[in-house]
């Protein structure tokens, strides 16, 4: 099996893209999380910040609510009178963008981070 020059310099572009890829990925940065916002009926209601100390308490929603734990800078959701409970099997969440979503309590449970300063674009 012999390589033509054509081939190698393909292999080489390829090579070059993925790890121009893999390094910028390596440096995106991750925002702290800082705190947990629970929404009910796509209205805040409460927003928890997140905590060592472990806390327990309850969220009324449409279907009769929903216990909510927190504990070692994580939050989930304990319990539930949904049918099939999915928003009590998503277990802890931990980092900044994820999200618990229970749809018959219409409940969204969200970790949200420091917001930097940096400007992505600025549009005239």
């Amino acid at each position: 099996m012999y390589f033509k020059r054509g081939d190698l310099i393909i292999y080489g572009l390829i090579i070059g893209i993925f790890l121009t890829l893999g390094i910028n990925v390596y440096n995106i940065k991750e925002t702290k999380a800082e705190r947990a916002e629970i929404y009910v009926n796509n209205k805040l209601k409460y927003t928890y910040k997140l905590q060592k100390a472990e806390k327990d308490f309850y969220v009324d929603t449409d279907i009769g609510g929903v216990g909510i734990k927190l504990k070692d800078n994580k939050i989930r959701v304990t319990s539930s009178y949904s049918p099939r409970k999915l928003c009590v099997k998503q277990g802890w969440i931990e980092r900044s963008g994820q999200t618990i979503i229970g749809v018959p309590d219409k409940l969204l449970i969200k970790i949200v981070g420091k917001e930097e300063a940096e400007v992505d674009f600025i549009l005239r």
